[in-house]
C-alpha cells in the first residue's frame, strides 16, 4: 500500500466512525426537523420497530 491509499483508507474510516457516532438529543431533533422541512422522512412506527429489533430496545 502506498501513502496515498493509506491516507484514503484512514479518511474513509474516520468518516464512517463519525457517521455512526452517538448523537445528543438536540442533534437528533435538529436532524428530524431538517428531514421534515425537506419532506424526507419515514413512518415513525417503522423506524421505532427497526431500532427495537436492531438494538434490543
Amino acid at each position: 500500500m502506498n501513502i496515498d491509499s493509506t491516507n484514503q483508507v484512514r479518511v474513509e474510516n474516520e468518516l464512517k466512525s463519525k457517521l455512526y457516532a452517538p448523537m445528543t438529543e438536540e442533534e437528533m431533533l435538529a436532524r428530524l426537523k431538517k428531514s421534515r422541512e425537506r419532506r424526507i422522512f419515514k413512518d415513525a412506527d417503522r423506524v421505532i420497530s427497526n431500532m427495537r429489533s436492531k438494538y434490543g430496545l
